[in-house]
Protein backbone atom coordinates (compact mmCIF):
# COMPACT_ATOMS: atom_id res chain seq x y z
CA UNK A 1 0.00 0.00 0.00
CA UNK A 2 1.86 3.08 -1.27
CA UNK A 3 -0.61 5.96 -1.33
CA UNK A 4 -2.32 7.41 1.76
CA UNK A 5 -6.08 6.91 1.83
CA UNK A 6 -9.11 8.73 3.16
CA UNK A 7 -11.38 6.34 5.04
CA UNK A 8 -14.91 7.06 6.33
CA UNK A 9 -16.08 4.83 9.20
CA UNK A 10 -19.75 5.20 10.24
CA UNK A 11 -20.33 4.20 13.87
CA UNK A 12 -23.54 3.73 15.83
CA UNK A 13 -24.41 4.06 19.51
CA UNK A 14 -26.41 0.99 20.59
CA UNK A 15 -27.57 -0.70 23.77
CA UNK A 16 -24.51 -2.46 25.19
CA UNK A 17 -24.23 -6.08 24.08
CA UNK A 18 -24.14 -7.32 27.71
CA UNK A 19 -27.47 -5.68 28.66
CA UNK A 20 -30.57 -7.85 28.76
CA UNK A 21 -33.03 -6.00 26.54
CA UNK A 22 -36.56 -5.53 27.88
CA UNK A 23 -39.75 -4.03 26.46
CA UNK A 24 -40.77 -0.66 27.93
CA UNK A 25 -44.04 -0.44 29.94
CA UNK A 26 -45.86 1.33 27.08
CA UNK A 27 -44.88 -1.51 24.69
CA UNK A 28 -43.81 1.04 22.07
CA UNK A 29 -40.10 0.20 22.11
CA UNK A 30 -37.42 -1.48 24.17
CA UNK A 31 -36.26 0.21 27.37
CA UNK A 32 -33.41 2.51 26.29
CA UNK A 33 -32.57 3.82 29.76
CA UNK A 34 -29.68 1.38 30.01
CA UNK A 35 -25.97 1.29 29.27
CA UNK A 36 -24.97 2.09 25.66
CA UNK A 37 -21.73 1.60 23.76
CA UNK A 38 -20.37 1.47 20.22
CA UNK A 39 -21.90 -1.20 18.00
CA UNK A 40 -19.38 -4.13 18.16
CA UNK A 41 -19.25 -4.55 14.38
CA UNK A 42 -18.45 -0.83 14.09
CA UNK A 43 -15.61 -1.30 16.57
CA UNK A 44 -14.18 -3.86 14.14
CA UNK A 45 -14.54 -1.33 11.31
CA UNK A 46 -12.70 1.37 13.29
CA UNK A 47 -9.96 -1.09 14.20
CA UNK A 48 -9.45 -2.09 10.56
CA UNK A 49 -9.26 1.54 9.45
CA UNK A 50 -6.71 2.32 12.17
CA UNK A 51 -4.60 -0.69 11.15
CA UNK A 52 -4.57 0.61 7.57
CA UNK A 53 -3.50 4.01 8.90
CA UNK A 54 -0.66 2.40 10.88
CA UNK A 55 0.70 0.91 7.65
CA UNK A 56 0.31 4.23 5.80
CA UNK A 57 0.56 7.03 8.41
CA UNK A 58 -0.72 9.79 6.09
CA UNK A 59 -4.06 8.00 5.80
CA UNK A 60 -6.95 9.95 7.33
CA UNK A 61 -9.66 8.11 9.28
CA UNK A 62 -12.95 9.98 9.72
CA UNK A 63 -15.56 8.58 12.14
CA UNK A 64 -19.17 9.57 11.42
CA UNK A 65 -22.20 9.00 13.63
CA UNK A 66 -25.87 9.85 13.07
CA UNK A 67 -27.71 10.08 16.36
CA UNK A 68 -28.67 12.09 19.42
CA UNK A 69 -26.26 14.26 21.40
CA UNK A 70 -25.07 11.18 23.29
CA UNK A 71 -23.61 9.78 20.06
CA UNK A 72 -20.64 12.06 20.69
CA UNK A 73 -19.53 9.59 23.38
CA UNK A 74 -19.30 6.91 20.68
CA UNK A 75 -17.36 9.24 18.41
CA UNK A 76 -14.89 10.01 21.21
CA UNK A 77 -14.36 6.27 21.60
CA UNK A 78 -13.55 6.01 17.88
CA UNK A 79 -11.13 8.94 18.22
CA UNK A 80 -9.48 7.27 21.21
CA UNK A 81 -9.03 4.09 19.14
CA UNK A 82 -7.13 6.08 16.50
CA UNK A 83 -9.55 7.97 14.21
CA UNK A 84 -8.28 11.43 13.21
CA UNK A 85 -11.49 13.42 13.33
CA UNK A 86 -15.21 12.93 13.82
CA UNK A 87 -18.46 14.16 12.31
CA UNK A 88 -21.71 14.12 14.29
CA UNK A 89 -24.97 14.33 12.35
CA UNK A 90 -27.24 15.22 15.25
CA UNK A 91 -30.87 14.11 15.30
CA UNK A 92 -33.35 14.59 18.13
CA UNK A 93 -34.61 11.02 18.31
CA UNK A 94 -32.33 8.32 16.94
CA UNK A 95 -34.72 5.51 17.96
CA UNK A 96 -36.71 6.19 14.76
CA UNK A 97 -33.65 6.60 12.53
CA UNK A 98 -33.81 3.89 9.87
CA UNK A 99 -31.09 2.44 7.60
CA UNK A 100 -32.21 4.26 4.44
CA UNK A 101 -32.16 7.60 6.25
CA UNK A 102 -28.64 6.90 7.58
CA UNK A 103 -27.45 5.89 4.11
CA UNK A 104 -28.87 9.12 2.66
CA UNK A 105 -27.16 11.21 5.36
CA UNK A 106 -23.84 9.52 4.62
CA UNK A 107 -24.38 10.02 0.89
CA UNK A 108 -25.15 13.73 1.33
CA UNK A 109 -22.15 14.31 3.59
CA UNK A 110 -19.85 12.49 1.16
CA UNK A 111 -21.03 14.60 -1.78
CA UNK A 112 -20.60 17.76 0.30
CA UNK A 113 -16.97 16.96 1.13
CA UNK A 114 -14.39 18.40 -1.22
CA UNK A 115 -11.96 15.51 -0.69
CA UNK A 116 -13.86 12.31 -1.42
CA UNK A 117 -13.14 9.12 0.55
CA UNK A 118 -11.28 6.21 -1.01
CA UNK A 119 -12.92 3.67 1.25
CA UNK A 120 -15.96 3.24 3.49
CA UNK A 121 -15.68 0.61 6.23
CA UNK A 122 -18.94 -0.16 8.06
CA UNK A 123 -20.02 -2.82 10.52
CA UNK A 124 -22.12 -5.38 8.66
CA UNK A 125 -25.06 -4.71 10.99
CA UNK A 126 -26.05 -3.02 14.23
CA UNK A 127 -26.88 -5.35 17.10
CA UNK A 128 -30.00 -3.39 18.08
CA UNK A 129 -32.04 -3.80 14.88
CA UNK A 130 -29.87 -6.35 12.98
CA UNK A 131 -30.96 -4.71 9.71
CA UNK A 132 -27.75 -5.35 7.72
CA UNK A 133 -28.83 -2.72 5.18
CA UNK A 134 -26.92 0.55 5.53
CA UNK A 135 -23.73 -0.50 3.73
CA UNK A 136 -25.59 -1.97 0.78
CA UNK A 137 -27.93 1.04 0.50
CA UNK A 138 -25.00 3.46 0.64
CA UNK A 139 -23.25 1.55 -2.15
CA UNK A 140 -26.39 1.86 -4.27
CA UNK A 141 -26.80 5.58 -3.61
CA UNK A 142 -23.15 6.38 -4.38
CA UNK A 143 -22.93 3.83 -7.21
CA UNK A 144 -19.84 2.25 -5.66
CA UNK A 145 -18.69 -1.41 -5.60
CA UNK A 146 -19.38 -3.20 -2.34
CA UNK A 147 -17.89 -6.22 -0.54
CA UNK A 148 -19.90 -7.40 2.45
CA UNK A 149 -19.09 -9.65 5.45
CA UNK A 150 -15.34 -9.14 5.11
CA UNK A 151 -13.13 -11.46 7.17
CA UNK A 152 -9.88 -10.27 5.55
CA UNK A 153 -8.96 -7.00 3.83
CA UNK A 154 -5.92 -6.31 1.64
CA UNK A 155 -5.12 -3.06 -0.23
CA UNK A 156 -2.70 -2.82 -3.14
CA UNK A 157 -2.42 0.65 -4.73
CA UNK A 158 -6.03 1.49 -5.67
CA UNK A 159 -7.37 -2.04 -5.68
CA UNK A 160 -9.08 -3.88 -2.87
CA UNK A 161 -8.92 -7.64 -2.19
CA UNK A 162 -11.53 -8.88 0.27
CA UNK A 163 -12.11 -12.37 1.67
CA UNK A 164 -15.71 -12.81 2.76
CA UNK A 165 -17.62 -15.56 4.53
CA UNK A 166 -20.37 -17.35 2.63
CA UNK A 167 -22.45 -20.46 3.40
CA UNK A 168 -20.09 -22.77 1.52
CA UNK A 169 -16.85 -21.38 2.93
CA UNK A 170 -14.79 -18.36 1.87
CA UNK A 171 -15.04 -16.18 -1.22
CA UNK A 172 -12.32 -13.75 -2.40
CA UNK A 173 -13.32 -10.62 -4.33
CA UNK A 174 -11.09 -8.01 -5.97
CA UNK A 175 -12.43 -4.56 -6.80
CA UNK A 176 -11.25 -1.03 -7.51
CA UNK A 177 -11.57 1.89 -5.12
CA UNK A 178 -13.41 3.90 -3.99
CA UNK A 179 -15.46 1.07 -2.51
CA UNK A 180 -17.60 0.06 0.43
CA UNK A 181 -16.71 -2.77 2.84
CA UNK A 182 -18.84 -4.19 5.67
CA UNK A 183 -17.03 -6.08 8.40
CA UNK A 184 -17.70 -9.52 9.82
CA UNK A 185 -16.74 -10.82 13.25
CA UNK A 186 -13.48 -12.47 12.28
CA UNK A 187 -11.87 -9.52 10.50
CA UNK A 188 -9.91 -8.46 13.61
CA UNK A 189 -10.02 -8.02 17.37
CA UNK A 190 -10.59 -4.36 18.30
CA UNK A 191 -8.05 -2.77 20.60
CA UNK A 192 -8.71 -1.23 23.97
CA UNK A 193 -8.45 2.54 24.03
CA UNK A 194 -5.54 3.49 26.31
CA UNK A 195 -5.89 6.26 28.88
CA UNK A 196 -3.45 8.61 27.06
CA UNK A 197 -5.40 8.13 23.83
CA UNK A 198 -8.69 8.78 25.63
CA UNK A 199 -7.26 12.09 26.85
CA UNK A 200 -5.94 12.94 23.37
CA UNK A 201 -9.36 12.17 21.85
CA UNK A 202 -10.86 15.10 23.77
CA UNK A 203 -8.70 17.50 21.73
CA UNK A 204 -9.35 15.94 18.31
CA UNK A 205 -11.78 17.82 16.05
CA UNK A 206 -15.45 16.86 16.19
CA UNK A 207 -17.79 18.70 13.81
CA UNK A 208 -21.54 18.82 14.41
CA UNK A 209 -24.08 19.17 11.59
CA UNK A 210 -27.79 18.45 11.17
CA UNK A 211 -29.90 16.61 8.58
CA UNK A 212 -31.25 20.03 7.57
CA UNK A 213 -27.70 21.15 6.75
CA UNK A 214 -27.46 18.18 4.40
CA UNK A 215 -30.93 18.56 2.97
CA UNK A 216 -32.05 15.07 3.96
CA UNK A 217 -35.52 14.06 5.15
CA UNK A 218 -35.06 11.45 7.85
CA UNK A 219 -38.76 10.79 8.52
CA UNK A 220 -39.27 7.06 9.20
CA UNK A 221 -40.85 5.05 6.40
CA UNK A 222 -41.75 2.15 8.67
CA UNK A 223 -43.82 2.61 11.81
CA UNK A 224 -43.55 0.26 14.79
CA UNK A 225 -47.05 -0.32 16.10
CA UNK A 226 -46.31 -2.46 19.12
CA UNK A 227 -43.42 -4.28 20.80
CA UNK A 228 -44.13 -7.41 22.85
CA UNK A 229 -42.21 -10.11 24.68
CA UNK A 230 -42.25 -13.56 23.00
CA UNK A 231 -45.37 -15.55 23.91
CA UNK A 232 -45.18 -18.07 26.72
CA UNK A 233 -44.92 -21.70 25.73
CA UNK A 234 -48.06 -23.81 25.75
CA UNK A 235 -48.63 -26.51 28.36
CA UNK A 236 -48.34 -30.24 27.89
CA UNK A 237 -51.02 -32.79 27.04
CA UNK A 238 -52.04 -36.37 27.85
CA UNK A 239 -51.52 -39.16 25.33
CA UNK A 240 -53.42 -42.41 24.93
CA UNK A 241 -50.72 -44.83 23.80
CA UNK A 242 -46.98 -45.52 23.71
CA UNK A 243 -46.91 -44.91 19.94
CA UNK A 244 -48.53 -41.51 20.40
CA UNK A 245 -46.10 -40.71 23.22
CA UNK A 246 -43.10 -41.52 21.04
CA UNK A 247 -44.51 -39.40 18.24
CA UNK A 248 -45.06 -36.45 20.58
CA UNK A 249 -41.62 -36.81 22.12
CA UNK A 250 -40.01 -36.71 18.68
CA UNK A 251 -42.11 -34.02 17.04
CA UNK A 252 -43.89 -31.87 19.64
CA UNK A 253 -43.17 -32.48 23.31
CA UNK A 254 -41.11 -30.30 25.58
CA UNK A 255 -39.03 -33.26 26.75
CA UNK A 256 -35.50 -32.31 25.84
CA UNK A 257 -32.37 -34.47 25.94
CA UNK A 258 -29.66 -32.02 26.95
CA UNK A 259 -26.77 -33.95 28.52
CA UNK A 260 -25.06 -37.29 28.08
CA UNK A 261 -22.04 -38.68 29.97
CA UNK A 262 -19.96 -41.88 29.77
CA UNK A 263 -18.64 -43.31 33.02
CA UNK A 264 -14.83 -42.74 33.08
CA UNK A 265 -13.79 -45.81 35.12
CA UNK A 266 -12.46 -48.76 33.15
CA UNK A 267 -14.44 -51.25 35.22
CA UNK A 268 -17.69 -49.34 34.57
CA UNK A 269 -16.97 -47.60 31.25
CA UNK A 270 -19.83 -49.43 29.55
CA UNK A 271 -22.32 -47.20 31.40
CA UNK A 272 -23.77 -44.12 29.72
CA UNK A 273 -26.12 -41.61 31.39
CA UNK A 274 -28.52 -39.26 29.60
CA UNK A 275 -30.51 -36.44 31.22
CA UNK A 276 -33.71 -34.73 30.05
CA UNK A 277 -35.56 -31.50 30.70
CA UNK A 278 -39.33 -30.98 30.44
CA UNK A 279 -41.32 -27.78 30.94
CA UNK A 280 -44.73 -29.00 32.13
CA UNK A 281 -48.10 -27.26 32.31
CA UNK A 282 -48.12 -27.69 36.11
CA UNK A 283 -47.78 -24.51 38.17
CA UNK A 284 -45.68 -23.96 41.29
CA UNK A 285 -47.81 -22.87 44.24
CA UNK A 286 -45.32 -20.28 45.50
CA UNK A 287 -44.73 -18.24 42.32
CA UNK A 288 -47.11 -19.60 39.65
CA UNK A 289 -44.20 -20.53 37.36
CA UNK A 290 -44.24 -23.74 35.33
CA UNK A 291 -42.82 -26.89 36.92
CA UNK A 292 -39.72 -28.36 35.29
CA UNK A 293 -39.32 -32.13 35.35
CA UNK A 294 -36.71 -34.51 34.01
CA UNK A 295 -35.57 -38.09 33.70
CA UNK A 296 -32.19 -39.70 34.19
CA UNK A 297 -31.57 -42.64 31.87
CA UNK A 298 -28.82 -45.21 32.45
CA UNK A 299 -27.67 -47.33 29.50
CA UNK A 300 -25.08 -50.01 28.87
CA UNK A 301 -23.09 -49.80 25.66
CA UNK A 302 -21.93 -53.18 24.39
CA UNK A 303 -20.14 -54.20 21.22
CA UNK A 304 -21.83 -56.56 18.78
CA UNK A 305 -20.20 -58.22 15.78
CA UNK A 306 -21.94 -58.25 12.41
CA UNK A 307 -20.20 -59.35 9.21
CA UNK A 308 -16.89 -59.12 10.98
CA UNK A 309 -17.48 -55.52 12.04
CA UNK A 310 -17.89 -54.25 15.58
CA UNK A 311 -20.82 -51.92 16.32
CA UNK A 312 -22.18 -50.53 19.60
CA UNK A 313 -25.46 -51.78 21.06
CA UNK A 314 -27.38 -49.53 23.49
CA UNK A 315 -29.33 -51.26 26.25
CA UNK A 316 -31.48 -49.31 28.71
CA UNK A 317 -30.83 -50.21 32.36
CA UNK A 318 -32.80 -47.67 34.37
CA UNK A 319 -35.04 -44.57 34.33
CA UNK A 320 -35.20 -42.22 37.33
CA UNK A 321 -37.81 -39.44 37.65
CA UNK A 322 -36.08 -36.20 38.68
CA UNK A 323 -36.42 -32.44 38.56
CA UNK A 324 -35.33 -31.15 35.15
CA UNK A 325 -31.66 -31.90 34.45
CA UNK A 326 -29.50 -29.05 33.14
CA UNK A 327 -26.07 -30.70 33.33
CA UNK A 328 -24.32 -33.75 34.77
CA UNK A 329 -20.82 -35.15 35.14
CA UNK A 330 -19.20 -38.23 36.63
CA UNK A 331 -16.52 -37.71 39.25
CA UNK A 332 -13.15 -38.97 37.99
CA UNK A 333 -12.30 -39.99 41.56
CA UNK A 334 -14.22 -42.72 43.38
CA UNK A 335 -16.44 -41.46 46.21
CA UNK A 336 -16.28 -43.96 49.05
CA UNK A 337 -15.08 -46.56 46.54
CA UNK A 338 -17.99 -46.06 44.13
CA UNK A 339 -18.43 -44.18 40.85
CA UNK A 340 -20.64 -41.13 41.47
CA UNK A 341 -22.63 -39.05 38.98
CA UNK A 342 -23.40 -35.42 39.82
CA UNK A 343 -26.61 -33.92 38.39
CA UNK A 344 -27.40 -30.18 38.25
CA UNK A 345 -31.16 -29.74 38.62
CA UNK A 346 -33.88 -27.14 38.10
CA UNK A 347 -34.56 -26.59 41.81
CA UNK A 348 -31.16 -25.08 42.56
CA UNK A 349 -29.55 -28.28 43.76
CA UNK A 350 -27.03 -31.00 42.98
CA UNK A 351 -28.12 -34.63 43.24
CA UNK A 352 -25.36 -37.24 43.56
CA UNK A 353 -26.01 -40.81 42.41
CA UNK A 354 -23.72 -43.73 43.25
CA UNK A 355 -23.42 -46.64 40.83
CA UNK A 356 -24.31 -50.02 42.35
CA UNK A 357 -22.06 -52.47 40.51
CA UNK A 358 -24.01 -55.57 41.52
CA UNK A 359 -27.45 -54.27 40.53
CA UNK A 360 -25.97 -52.20 37.71
CA UNK A 361 -28.13 -49.25 38.64
CA UNK A 362 -27.77 -45.77 40.10
CA UNK A 363 -28.74 -45.14 43.71
CA UNK A 364 -29.41 -41.72 45.32
CA UNK A 365 -26.33 -40.83 47.34
CA UNK A 366 -27.06 -37.33 48.62
CA UNK A 367 -28.75 -34.09 47.54
CA UNK A 368 -27.27 -30.65 48.23
CA UNK A 369 -29.68 -27.72 48.06
CA UNK A 370 -27.22 -25.14 46.77
CA UNK A 371 -29.50 -22.08 46.55
CA UNK A 372 -32.02 -20.98 49.16
CA UNK A 373 -34.46 -20.04 46.40
CA UNK A 374 -35.42 -23.29 44.69
CA UNK A 375 -36.74 -21.41 41.65
CA UNK A 376 -33.11 -20.64 40.74
CA UNK A 377 -31.81 -23.19 38.25
CA UNK A 378 -28.49 -24.96 38.68
CA UNK A 379 -27.17 -24.64 35.12
CA UNK A 380 -23.84 -26.47 35.19
CA UNK A 381 -21.40 -28.33 37.40
CA UNK A 382 -17.80 -29.51 37.35
CA UNK A 383 -15.69 -31.78 39.57
CA UNK A 384 -12.19 -30.72 40.61
CA UNK A 385 -10.75 -34.24 40.44
CA UNK A 386 -10.24 -34.76 36.68
CA UNK A 387 -6.42 -34.75 36.91
CA UNK A 388 -5.56 -35.02 40.61
CA UNK A 389 -7.82 -37.68 42.07
CA UNK A 390 -6.38 -37.54 45.58
CA UNK A 391 -7.70 -34.10 46.48
CA UNK A 392 -10.84 -33.61 48.63
CA UNK A 393 -14.09 -33.98 46.71
CA UNK A 394 -15.10 -30.55 45.39
CA UNK A 395 -17.87 -29.48 42.97
CA UNK A 396 -18.40 -26.08 41.36
CA UNK A 397 -21.87 -25.02 40.16
CA UNK A 398 -23.28 -22.08 38.21
CA UNK A 399 -26.81 -20.69 38.44
CA UNK A 400 -29.51 -18.83 36.56
CA UNK A 401 -29.19 -15.80 38.87
CA UNK A 402 -25.50 -15.36 37.97
CA UNK A 403 -24.14 -16.98 41.15
CA UNK A 404 -21.33 -19.52 41.46
CA UNK A 405 -21.04 -22.04 44.30
CA UNK A 406 -18.47 -24.45 45.71
CA UNK A 407 -19.71 -27.71 47.27
CA UNK A 408 -17.39 -29.78 49.45
CA UNK A 409 -17.61 -33.23 51.03
CA UNK A 410 -17.46 -33.11 54.81
CA UNK A 411 -16.97 -36.03 57.17
CA UNK A 412 -20.69 -36.76 57.39
CA UNK A 413 -22.35 -34.64 54.69
CA UNK A 414 -21.77 -32.44 51.68
CA UNK A 415 -22.15 -28.69 52.14
CA UNK A 416 -21.91 -25.38 50.29
CA UNK A 417 -18.51 -23.98 51.17
CA UNK A 418 -19.00 -20.62 49.48
CA UNK A 419 -21.41 -18.85 47.14
CA UNK A 420 -20.99 -15.51 45.38
CA UNK A 421 -22.51 -13.43 42.59
CA UNK A 422 -20.25 -13.70 39.57
CA UNK A 423 -22.35 -12.35 36.70
CA UNK A 424 -25.34 -10.05 36.18
CA UNK A 425 -27.05 -12.54 33.88
CA UNK A 426 -27.37 -16.34 33.69
CA UNK A 427 -24.07 -18.06 34.50
CA UNK A 428 -24.30 -20.79 31.86
CA UNK A 429 -21.06 -22.59 32.66
CA UNK A 430 -18.36 -23.06 35.27
CA UNK A 431 -15.21 -25.16 35.10
CA UNK A 432 -12.14 -25.91 37.20
CA UNK A 433 -8.56 -25.54 36.10
CA UNK A 434 -7.85 -29.24 36.54
CA UNK A 435 -4.15 -28.56 37.18
CA UNK A 436 -4.70 -25.83 39.79
CA UNK A 437 -8.10 -26.36 41.34
CA UNK A 438 -7.93 -23.05 43.21
CA UNK A 439 -8.77 -21.51 39.84
CA UNK A 440 -12.28 -21.43 38.37
CA UNK A 441 -13.51 -20.20 34.98
CA UNK A 442 -17.06 -18.98 34.44
CA UNK A 443 -19.08 -17.83 31.44
CA UNK A 444 -22.47 -16.17 31.26
CA UNK A 445 -25.15 -14.59 29.10
CA UNK A 446 -23.36 -11.25 29.58
CA UNK A 447 -20.83 -12.43 26.94
CA UNK A 448 -18.09 -12.46 29.56
CA UNK A 449 -15.43 -15.01 30.49
CA UNK A 450 -14.12 -14.62 34.04
CA UNK A 451 -11.28 -16.22 36.01
CA UNK A 452 -11.64 -16.67 39.78
CA UNK A 453 -9.17 -17.48 42.56
CA UNK A 454 -11.12 -19.42 45.19
CA UNK A 455 -8.54 -18.65 47.88
CA UNK A 456 -9.81 -15.06 47.92
CA UNK A 457 -12.94 -15.39 45.75
CA UNK A 458 -11.66 -12.49 43.68
CA UNK A 459 -12.01 -12.20 39.91
CA UNK A 460 -8.47 -12.15 38.52
CA UNK A 461 -9.33 -11.74 34.83
CA UNK A 462 -12.33 -10.60 32.76
CA UNK A 463 -12.65 -10.92 28.99
CA UNK A 464 -15.60 -9.13 27.40
CA UNK A 465 -14.10 -8.29 24.04
CA UNK A 466 -13.74 -11.81 22.66
CA UNK A 467 -17.42 -12.72 22.60
CA UNK A 468 -20.40 -11.37 20.72
CA UNK A 469 -22.83 -13.59 22.65
CA UNK A 470 -23.05 -15.58 25.86
CA UNK A 471 -20.21 -17.85 26.97
CA UNK A 472 -21.73 -21.33 27.25
CA UNK A 473 -18.96 -23.95 27.34
CA UNK A 474 -15.68 -24.26 29.26
CA UNK A 475 -13.33 -27.19 29.81
CA UNK A 476 -9.75 -27.33 31.02
CA UNK A 477 -7.57 -29.77 29.12
CA UNK A 478 -6.79 -32.95 31.13
CA UNK A 479 -3.69 -33.46 28.91
CA UNK A 480 -1.97 -30.04 28.68
CA UNK A 481 -1.56 -28.06 31.87
CA UNK A 482 -2.05 -24.59 30.41
CA UNK A 483 -4.75 -25.24 27.78
CA UNK A 484 -8.38 -24.18 28.14
CA UNK A 485 -11.24 -24.48 25.63
CA UNK A 486 -14.26 -22.16 25.65
CA UNK A 487 -17.34 -21.86 23.45
CA UNK A 488 -20.10 -19.34 22.88
CA UNK A 489 -23.48 -18.81 21.27
CA UNK A 490 -21.51 -16.84 18.64
CA UNK A 491 -20.48 -20.20 17.05
CA UNK A 492 -16.79 -19.90 17.95
CA UNK A 493 -14.50 -22.14 19.98
CA UNK A 494 -11.45 -20.45 21.52
CA UNK A 495 -8.32 -22.17 22.78
CA UNK A 496 -6.43 -20.33 25.50
CA UNK A 497 -3.08 -20.44 27.25
CA UNK A 498 -4.23 -20.00 30.83
CA UNK A 499 -1.10 -17.98 31.60
CA UNK A 500 -2.38 -15.24 29.28
CA UNK A 501 -6.16 -14.90 29.23
CA UNK A 502 -6.20 -11.63 27.30
CA UNK A 503 -6.02 -13.09 23.79
CA UNK A 504 -6.82 -16.69 22.70
CA UNK A 505 -4.28 -18.90 20.98
CA UNK A 506 -6.72 -19.80 18.21
CA UNK A 507 -10.35 -19.62 17.11
CA UNK A 508 -12.40 -22.34 15.40
CA UNK A 509 -15.75 -21.59 13.81
CA UNK A 510 -18.56 -24.19 13.77
CA UNK A 511 -20.85 -22.64 11.15
CA UNK A 512 -24.55 -22.44 11.91
CA UNK A 513 -24.63 -23.35 15.57
CA UNK A 514 -23.71 -21.93 18.95
CA UNK A 515 -21.48 -24.05 21.19
CA UNK A 516 -23.22 -25.70 24.16
CA UNK A 517 -20.74 -28.30 25.42
CA UNK A 518 -17.04 -29.03 24.85
CA UNK A 519 -15.31 -32.31 25.79
CA UNK A 520 -11.63 -33.18 25.45
CA UNK A 521 -10.84 -36.67 24.16
CA UNK A 522 -9.99 -39.12 26.99
CA UNK A 523 -6.55 -39.98 25.57
CA UNK A 524 -5.75 -37.63 22.67
CA UNK A 525 -4.62 -34.12 23.50
CA UNK A 526 -5.40 -32.82 19.99
CA UNK A 527 -9.08 -33.80 19.81
CA UNK A 528 -12.00 -31.77 21.14
CA UNK A 529 -15.70 -32.63 20.84
CA UNK A 530 -18.29 -29.87 20.40
CA UNK A 531 -22.07 -30.07 20.76
CA UNK A 532 -22.93 -27.12 18.52
CA UNK A 533 -26.69 -26.83 18.88
CA UNK A 534 -28.35 -26.14 15.48
CA UNK A 535 -25.22 -27.10 13.53
CA UNK A 536 -24.79 -30.61 14.98
CA UNK A 537 -21.72 -32.13 16.63
CA UNK A 538 -18.10 -31.70 15.55
CA UNK A 539 -14.67 -33.15 16.26
CA UNK A 540 -11.97 -30.48 16.34
CA UNK A 541 -8.27 -30.95 15.57
CA UNK A 542 -6.90 -28.46 18.10
CA UNK A 543 -3.33 -28.57 16.79
CA UNK A 544 -4.47 -27.34 13.37
CA UNK A 545 -7.54 -25.42 14.59
CA UNK A 546 -9.97 -27.06 12.21
CA UNK A 547 -13.07 -29.24 12.13
CA UNK A 548 -12.09 -32.77 11.08
CA UNK A 549 -15.36 -34.65 11.62
CA UNK A 550 -18.98 -33.50 11.45
CA UNK A 551 -22.06 -35.36 12.66
CA UNK A 552 -25.15 -33.76 11.13
CA UNK A 553 -27.85 -36.39 11.76
CA UNK A 554 -29.48 -34.45 14.61
CA UNK A 555 -32.65 -32.77 13.36
CA UNK A 556 -32.77 -30.35 16.29
CA UNK A 557 -30.24 -28.69 18.60
CA UNK A 558 -27.34 -30.89 19.73
CA UNK A 559 -26.98 -30.04 23.43
CA UNK A 560 -25.04 -32.97 24.86
CA UNK A 561 -22.02 -34.95 23.67
CA UNK A 562 -19.32 -37.11 25.22
CA UNK A 563 -16.49 -39.50 24.35
CA UNK A 564 -16.54 -43.12 25.45
CA UNK A 565 -13.77 -44.17 27.83
CA UNK A 566 -14.12 -47.80 26.69
CA UNK A 567 -14.39 -47.75 22.88
CA UNK A 568 -11.84 -45.59 21.10
CA UNK A 569 -13.45 -42.59 19.40
CA UNK A 570 -17.03 -43.68 20.14
CA UNK A 571 -19.23 -40.60 20.69
CA UNK A 572 -22.70 -40.23 22.18
CA UNK A 573 -24.60 -37.05 21.34
CA UNK A 574 -28.16 -36.03 22.14
CA UNK A 575 -30.46 -33.39 20.71
CA UNK A 576 -32.86 -31.13 22.50
CA UNK A 577 -36.27 -30.97 20.84
CA UNK A 578 -36.44 -34.36 19.13
CA UNK A 579 -35.28 -36.21 22.29
CA UNK A 580 -32.87 -38.42 20.35
CA UNK A 581 -29.44 -39.82 21.26
CA UNK A 582 -26.99 -41.04 18.63
CA UNK A 583 -23.88 -43.21 18.95
CA UNK A 584 -21.33 -42.52 16.22
CA UNK A 585 -17.68 -42.92 15.27
CA UNK A 586 -15.67 -39.80 16.01
CA UNK A 587 -12.50 -41.00 14.30
CA UNK A 588 -11.27 -39.27 11.16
Amino acid sequence: MSNPLRIFVPVKRVIDFAVKVRVNPAKTDVDRNVKHSMNPFDEIAVEEAVRIKEKSPKTEVVAISCGSAKAQETLRTALAMGADRAVHVEVKDDSTLQPLAVAKLLEAYTKKEENKPDLFILGKQAIDDDSNQTGQMLAGLLNLPQTTFASKLEIENQSLKVTREIDGGLETIKTSMPAIVTTDLRLNEPRYASLPNIMKAKKKPLVKITPEDLGVDISPRIQTLKVEEPPKREGGRKVESVDELLDKLKNEAKVFADSTEFCPFSSHSQFLACGTYQLTDEKRQDNDSQVRKGKLYLFQVENTNSNGKSSPLLQQQQIIETPAILDMKWSHALVKDRPVLGVADSIGGVQLYALNSEQQQLEPYTHVQVTEDDSVLCLSLDWASRVNRNIPHLIATSHSNGDLSLIQAGESEWFVEHQWNAHDLEAWIVGFNYWDTNILYSGADDATLKVWDTRTYQCTSTNRRQYMMGVTAIQSSPHNEHTLATGSYDENIHLWDTRNMRTPLSEIHTPGGGIWRLKWHPTRSDRLLSASMHAGAFVIDTENSQVVKSFLDHESMAYGADWSFQHSDLVASCSFYDHIMHLWDGSV
